[in-house]
C-alpha cells in the first residue's frame, strides 16, 4: 500500500476557502482540441475556477490553440509567455516548445531535457500543480495516444487532488484517458461537456464542508461501522488506521457521491459491494514510482546494498522484504540496484525479494511488471537499456530482475512475518497506521529483520519509540541497523502457526530458491580472444608490455631466460616489425590520436608475415597495438626440404582449406559481430525514431484539428466579409502597400467610380470627386509610413455634400502595415442639423442669458443632477455634476424635504415641478431660487429637465406685501389704542373741552407727521438716525422722554422703512404698556457706533415699580420687530433689570447710505 505523504497536513490559505482559487490542469494530445473545446463550453467566468492546457504541440510551429478556443467559451484564454498570476476565470494555454510548471500561482517556462518522444509535459505539470496547490488542484485528461498524464495524475491523488478522466467511448483516441483509468485512482470518468460540472459541484461541497465542520462530526460518528463493512467485505481493517486520514478519506467518497451526510453514505456503502472496492482502494491510495526520493536510494546503495553484494559468500542468500509494495515499482527499484551492483562488482550472488501488499488487484499489476512509457524517465540512464525492455508506448521490466522477485498477498499486522532478512524496506506506510498499529508493525519488523540488518523507512517515517531496537545507519535516508537483542515472537501471532521460514500463508513462496546473479562468462572472453581475435599489445609509452592477447609468434621473438629484455615491445619485435613499433608508439604518446602503419612485413625464420599495425590511446595513458594480418603467412623457399608427395599435398591442401576456412569463419564472425552491433544501435535508433514519430504524429494531429478549424472559421470569415462589402451602405476602399486598390464596397461608386478591372490598378490613376484628392493620397501615406490612425472632413467639387473620412491602417496578422482603409461615412445631412441645432442654441443661451435662467437636468436612475454655469453660479456649486444628496445642500434644510417631494412625484406621477426654496448659508437675508421642470421620457430611460432662477427680490417683496397688509391692520387697530389713551392723558391734565381737543389734535398731527415719514421715507433725502428716533417719538413728546443721544449715523433709504417701523412699534408698545403710557417712568434712547461700523441702538424704559419679565409670548408685533430687525441684517434683545426693560438693535448700516 502506498499513500501520500500530504495526507496528514492541512492546507494553508490565506483566504477563505470559499473564496479559494481551484486551478484545473487539462491534458490532451491527438484529437483533443474538439474535447477541450466542448468542455470549456461550459465553463462559467464567475466561478472560482482557473484552466491551465498542456497539449501535445508541434515545436516547429505556431500554434492557435488559444485563438480557436476564445471563440467558444466565455473565459478569457491567453497563451502563456511566463510570469503569469493564475486568476479565475481565465484559460492558459502551454506554448509550443516549452514545458510549463507553477509556482506559488505563478505560470512558468521550462526548457525540456529529453528528446522528443519521450518528454512528457503533461506529467511534468501535473506534478507541478500537485506540489503546489494540493487539495485545491484538479486534473483532467482528455483525448490523447500514449500514457501521458497517468503518472502526473498519480501526484496530484497523492496530495489530495481531483482526478477526471474523459471517456473513452468519446475521445477521437483513448490512448491517454484508458492508461489515466487503469491506475485506478480517477475520481470522475465523464464526457467533455459534463466534466466542468463534476469540478463545480465537488469543490462547491468541499467549501460548505471547511465552512460547516458537522460532516466531519458525523463521519467520525459513523467511521465505526463503515470500517466494519469495509472489513466484512475485503478482510482488511482499517480502525487502526489514523483517524483523521479515515474522516477525510470517507468526506471525500461522500463529496464525489454528492451526499449530504455520513449516514447517507453508511447506508450507500451496506447497499453497494461496488463502493466498498472503491472506499478499500481510496483508502489504499497505491501512489508510488521508481527510484522515488532518489537521493535517499543511491545512499541505501551505498551505505547497505554494496556491502551486502560485497561480502556475500558463494552458498549465502541475500534476503529482502517491501511490505506495501503497490504496483510494484519500489520492489524493482531494489532489484535493480541489486543486480546493478552485482554487475559491476562481476559477483554471482543469490538474492530472494518478498514484495507482498494486501491489494490483489496491484499486485497483479506488479507481476505483469508492465509500465507507462512516461515512468521510464524515473530509472537512471545507465539501467533502462539493461533492465527494461520497450512496448509498443509503454516498457517491461527485464526477466532477470522479474525472476527476483516474489509477489505475494500478505498483511503486516495479520499474517506471520518473513524471518531472517537483510534488509527490509517499508516506506511511507506506517505514517498512515495509528499509535496502536505502529506499535504492533515495528516489534514485527525487529523480529524478521536478522541481526546487524537494515529497516529502511519513506522521508516522515521514523522509528519512534522503538530507537533501543533500530539505530540510525543514516537519519536523513531514514536507514536503521537492527540490534542484536534476541527477537521476541509478535504476541498477536502466537495463536498462529509459527513459520519456519516465512509466513504461513506464504510458506510455497518463501521456499521458492533464491535467484543467482551470475555474471560470469565461463571462460569464453579469453578463448575469444586468445583464439579468434587479433594479436594485441597493451604497452605503456616506454613500449613495456602490461598484457598480450592472440598468436604474436609471427611479430615478436621471447629471449629464453631474460625476463628484463621480454618486457619492452621494441626489444623482442621481429624485424620488419621493430622500426614500426618503436616509430608508432612515439606518435601516438605525442599525439593522444588513433594510428595505423600500413604495408609492413614481420620476417622470420620460416617467412614473411604482411600486417598492418594499428595503435589506440587508452583513458588510462597506455597504448593499445593491434596487428592486423594483410595475407597469408608467405613461406622461404629452401632446398633442404623435400617435395611433398601426393599424399602430403592433399594433407596440405586440406590444411590450406582449412586455414582458408577459419579465416574467413574469423571474418565472418567479426562482420557479423560487427553487423550484430549495428543492428543494435539501428534497433535503438528506430526505437528512438519510433518514439519521436509517435510524438510528432500527435502533434501534428493536434497541428490538423487547429488548421481544419482555422479553415473553417476563415470560411466563415470570409463569407462573413463578402455579405459585409455586399450589404453595406458605407463607401469603404482598401489599399495596399503601393496604394493599389485592393478592395472596395459599392456605395464608393459615389466618390471614386471603380470599375470590376480596377482591383491591383493605384488609387492615385482613377478619377475621384473629392475636391482635394491630392490631400487624401497624402494622407493615405503617412498613415502607411506610421500607422497612426488619420481623421478627414472631405466634400466634393460642389461642395454639395460632405463625408467624414476615417483612413486606418491594415496589418497583417504579424502586425506588419501592408495598407490602409479608407473608410467615408457621409456628413451632409448631419451638417445641415447640426447648423440648424446650432443657431437654435445660440437663441436658447441668449434667452438664457438674459433671463438669468440656469439649465439643470435630473437622471432619475443614477440620481445624478447636471447644471450649466448660470444654474452653478446661482447655487454656489463647484462642480456642475452632483448627486441628490450633494445638490440638497445647496439649500436651507427647511426647503429640501419640498424638493425632494417634487423631484419623487415628478419622476414617479410625471406631475410638473415647481418648488421656492431659500439657499443655504450663513446670511441672515436668504436667497430664493424658483426650481421649475418637467419629465422628458427618452427611448431607453426618463429623465427631468427644467430651469432655476433667483426670486429673492420677488420674495422679499411679497413678505413685505404681506407684512404692510398685517401692519395697516395692526395700526389701525393700534391707532384707536393711542387716540384712546391720549384721551384719557389729556382727560387728566385739562379743565376744559377745548383744552382737551386742543391736546388730543396735537397728537394726532405728530402721529400722522410719523407716519407720512414712514411711508414717504424712500423719496426723501438723507436721514439721521436722531430725526427717525424724533419723528417716532413726537406725538410723545414731554410724556416720559427723558434723553435722545447719540452720534450722527446716516439712514439708507432702504433702511428707513424698517427702522421706522421698529421704533413705531417700540413706541405704540411703550404707549400702551410703558412707560410712555399708563407705567410710571421716563424712556432713554441712545445709539453708538462700534469699531467695525456697527450701531447699537438701546431702548431703555426706566420704570419706579420694578419690573416683571414678559412671559415670552410671541405676539404680531414682536414678529413685526425680528423682520425689520432682519430686514436691516441685525438683531434685537430684550433684558430686563429689576426697574428696566432694555431693547438693544445691533446692525450694521447699508454701505450705500
Amino acid at each position: 500500500m502506498r499513500d501520500e505523504k500530504k495526507d496528514d497536513q492541512t492546507t494553508v490559505s490565506s483566504e477563505p476557502d470559499r473564496e479559494r482559487l481551484c486551478i484545473v490542469g487539462i491534458g490532451a494530445s491527438a484529437g483533443g482540441l474538439e474535447a477541450i473545446r466542448e468542455m470549456l463550453t461550459e465553463a462559467r467566468s464567475d466561478s472560482n475556477l482557473a484552466y491551465v492546457v498542456i497539449q501535445h504541440l508541434d515545436p516547429n510551429h505556431e500554434s492557435l490553440l488559444a485563438e480557436l478556443l476564445a471563440r467558444h467559451t466565455a473565459l478569457n484564454v491567453r497563451q502563456v509567455s511566463g510570469g503569469e498570476k493564475i486568476l479565475a476565470g481565465n484559460v492558459y494555454i502551454i506554448p509550443p516548445g516549452f514545458g510549463l510548471s507553477v509556482t506559488n500561482g505563478v505560470l512558468h517556462l521550462t526548457e525540456f531535457e529529453q528528446p522528443r518522444g519521450l518528454r512528457r509535459p503533461i506529467d511534468d505539470f501535473f506534478e507541478s500543480l500537485a506540489l503546489d496547490q494540493g487539495r485545491f488542484a484538479a486534473c483532467v485528461i482528455l483525448s490523447g495516444t500514449g500514457a501521458d498524464g497517468s503518472a502526473g495524475l498519480r501526484a496530484i491523488k497523492e496530495n489530495g487532488g481531483l482526478c477526471i478522466v474523459q471517456d473513452p467511448r468519446t475521445a477521437k483516441y483513448d490512448g491517454m484517458p484508458t492508461s489515466a483509468q487503469g491506475t485506478g485512482l480517477v475520481d470522475f470518468v465523464r464526457r467533455p461537456g459534463d466534466i466542468v460540472e463534476a469540478i463545480q459541484q465537488f469543490y462547491s461541497h468541499a467549501f460548505i464542508e471547511t465552512i460547516d465542520g458537522t460532516l466531519a462530526n458525523t463521519v467520525e460518528q459513523y467511521l465505526e461501522d463503515i470500517c466494519s463493512v469495509v472489513r466484512n467485505f475485503v478482510g482488511h481493517d482499517f480502525s487502526g488506521y489514523k483517524k483523521s486520514t479515515l474522516i477525510r478519506r470517507v468526506q471525500r467518497r461522500i463529496q464525489v457521491l454528492d451526499l449530504r451526510s455520513a449516514k447517507e453514505y453508511l447506508d450507500h456503502i451496506k447497499s453497494d459491494p461496488q463502493e466498498c472496492e472503491i472506499l478499500f482502494r481510496e483508502l489504499l491510495i497505491n501512489v508510488t514510482r521508481f527510484f522515488r526520493d532518489s537521493a535517499h536510494f543511491a545512499a541505501l546503495r551505498e551505505r547497505v546494498i554494496e556491502p551486502l553484494i560485497r561480502n556475500a559468500g558463494d552458498e549465502d542468500e541475500i534476503r529482502v522484504w517491501v511490505p506495501g509494495c503497490s504496483s510494484g515499482e519500489e520492489a524493482y527499484t531494489i532489484a535493480m540496484m541489486f543486480a546493478d551492483e552485482a554487475r559491476l562488482q562481476n559477483r554471482s550472488v543469490n538474492i530472494q525479494i518478498f514484495a507482498t501488499d494486501i491489494d490483489e488487484q496491484m499486485l497483479r499489476l506488479a507481476r505483469d511488471a508492465t509500465y507507462p512509457q512516461a515512468a521510464l524517465i524515473d530509472i537512471p540512464e545507465g539501467m533502462r537499456d539493461i533492465y527494461t525492455v520497450a512496448r509498443d508506448g509503454r516498457f517491461k521490466i527485464s526477466a532477470r530482475i522479474r525472476d527476483m522477485i516474489r509477489f505475494s498477498v500478505h498483511s503486516i499486522v495479520r499474517d506471520p512475518p518473513f524471518s531472517n532478512i537483510d534488509l527490509l524496506s517499508c516506506r511511507n506506510l506506517l505514517i498512515y497506521f495509528g499509535e496502536k498499529l505502529q506499535g504492533l508493525a515495528l516489534p514485527i519488523f525487529h523480529y524478521a529483520i536478522k541481526p546487524g540488518g537494515t529497516l529502511f523507512l519513506g522521508p516522515s517515517e521514523t522509528v519512534g519509540r522503538y530507537d533501543h531496537a533500530f539505530a540510525p545507519l543514516d537519519q536523513s535516508a531514514r536507514i536503521f541497523q537492527r540490534n542484536d537483542t534476541r527477537p521476541e515472537y509478535p504476541m498477536h501471532l502466537r495463536g498462529r502457526s509459527l513459520p519456519v521460514s516465512g509466513g504461513a500463508r506464504h510458506a510455497e513462496a518463501d521456499r521458492t530458491p533464491s535467484k543467482r546473479l551470475d555474471w560470469g562468462d565461463g571462460g569464453a572472453t579469453e578463448r575469444l580472444l586468445s583464439t579468434y581475435a587479433p594479436a594485441t599489445l597493451r604497452v605503456t609509452t616506454a613500449g613495456e608490455i602490461l598484457k598480450t592477447t592472440g598468436r604474436l609468434g609471427k611479430y615478436l621473438e621471447y629471449a629464453p631466460g631474460d625476463p628484463d629484455t621480454n618486457r619492452f615491445a621494441t626489444s623482442i619485435a621481429r624485424p620488419g616489425a621493430r622500426e614500426a613499433l618503436s616509430a608508432i608508439i612515439r606518435q601516438v604518446s605525442a599525439n593522444k590520436r588513433r594510428t595505423i602503419s600500413r604495408g609492413l612485413s614481420a620476417r622470420s625464420e620460416f617467412g614473411l608475415q604482411a600486417f598492418d599495425l594499428i595503435a589506440e590511446p587508452l583513458k588510462d595513458g597506455t597504448i593499445l597495438l593491434v596487428f592486423r594480418e594483410r595475407d597469408r603467412f608467405e613461406a622461404y623457399d629452401d632446398e633442404e626440404f623435400d617435395d611433398l608427395d601426393n599424399m602430403d599435398s592433399h594433407v596440405q591442401s586440406l590444411e590450406d582449406e582449412l586455414r582458408n576456412t577459419r579465416v574467413r569463419l574469423h571474418t565472418t564472425v567479426e562482420e557479423l559481430e560487427t553487423a550484430n552491433e549495428e543492428l543494435k544501435s539501428s534497433n535503438e535508433e528506430m526505437m528512438s525514431m519510433n518514439e519521436e514519430l509517435q510524438s510528432t504524429n500527435e502533434e501534428l494531429s493536434t497541428v490538423n484539428d487547429e488548421l481544419k478549424g482555422k479553415v473553417d472559421e476563415l470560411s466563415r470569415a470570409n463569407a462573413d466579409l463578402s455579405n459585409f462589402f455586399a450589404s453595406t451602405a458605407l463607401p469603404l476602399v482598401v489599399v495596399d502597400r503601393d496604394m493599389s486598390i485592393r478592395n472596395y464596397t459599392d456605395a464608393i461608386q459615389s466618390i471614386y467610380p471603380f470599375r470590376k478591372t480596377d482591383r491591383g490598378r493605384p488609387l492615385a490613376e482613377v478619377t475621384s470627386t473629392l475636391r482635394r484628392n491630392d490631400e487624401v493620397l497624402e494622407t493615405i501615406a503617412e498613415v502607411m509610413h506610421d500607422g497612426d490612425v488619420r481623421h478627414l472632413r472631405v466634400s466634393d467639387r460642389a461642395e454639395e455634400r460632405t463625408w467624414s473620412l476615417v483612413i486606418t491602417p491594415y496589418r497583417t496578422r504579424d502586425g506588419v502595415l501592408d495598407g490602409a482603409t479608407l473608410v467615408f461615412t457621409e456628413l451632409t445631412d448631419a451638417l445641415r442639423l447640426e447648423d440648424a441645432l446650432q443657431r437654435e442654441g445660440e437663441r436658447l443661451r441668449l434667452a438664457l442669458d438674459v433671463t438669468s435662467l440656469g439649465v439643470w437636468e435630473f437622471d432619475p436612475s443614477t440620481r445624478v443632477m447636471k447644471l450649466d454655469e448660470t444654474a452653478c453660479i446661482g447655487l454656489g456649486a463647484e462642480s456642475p455634476v452632483l448627486s441628490l444628496e450633494e445638490f440638497l445642500l445647496c439649500f436651507r434644510e427647511d426647503s429640501r424635504a419640498d424638493i425632494v417631494t417634487s423631484m419623487t412625484t415628478l419622476t414617479e406621477s410625471g406631475d410638473p415641478v415647481e418648488v421656492v426654496c431659500s439657499l443655504a448659508g450663513d446670511e441672515p437675508r436668504a436667497h430664493s431660487i424658483q426650481i421649475v421642470g418637467r419629465r422628458v421620457d427618452g427611448r431607453r430611460t426618463a429623465r427631468v429637465l427644467g430651469v432655476l432662477f433667483d426670486v429673492t427680490e420677488e420674495q422679499e417683496a411679497k413678505q413685505i406685501r404681506e407684512m404692510m397688509l398685517r401692519e395697516m391692520n395692526h395700526r389701525v387697530k393700534n391707532m384707536f389704542s393711542i387716540i384712546s389713551g391720549m384721551v384719557r392723558l389729556a382727560s387728566r391734565t385739562t379743565d376744559s373741552v377745548e383744552d382737551l381737543v386742543d391736546g388730543i389734535q396735537t397728537r394726532v398731527n405728530a402721529l400722522a407727521r410719523s407716519h407720512d415719514l414712514t411711508q414717504n421715507a424712500p423719496a426723501r433725502q438723507t436721514l439721521t438716525l436722531e430725526q427717525t428716533i424724533r419723528a417716532s417719538l413726537e406725538p410723545y413728546s414731554g410724556e416720559a422722554v427723558a434723553r435722545i443721544e447719540g452720534p450722527v449715523v446716516p439712514i439708507a433709504s432702504q433702511e428707513l422703512t424698517a427702522l421706522s417701523l421698529l421704533l413705531h412699534e417700540w413706541a405704540t408698545n411703550a404707549a400702551k404698556y410703558g412707560v410712555l403710557g399708563p407705567a410710571d417712568g421716563h424712556l432713554e434712547v441712545t445709539w453708538r457706533l462700534e469699531r467695525g461700523g456697527h450701531v447699537i441702538l438701546t431702548w431703555n424704559e426706566i420704570h419706579r415699580q420694578e419690573v416683571e419679565p414678559s412671559d415670552g409670548a410671541s405676539g404680531f408685533g414682536s414678529t413685526l420687530v425680528q423682520l425689520s430687525a432682519v430686514q436691516l441684517n441685525g438683531q434685537v434683545s430684550v433684558e430686563y433689570g429689576s426697574h428696566e426693560r432694555r431693547m438693544t438693535l445691533t446692525y450694521a448700516p447699508d454701505s450705500r447710505s
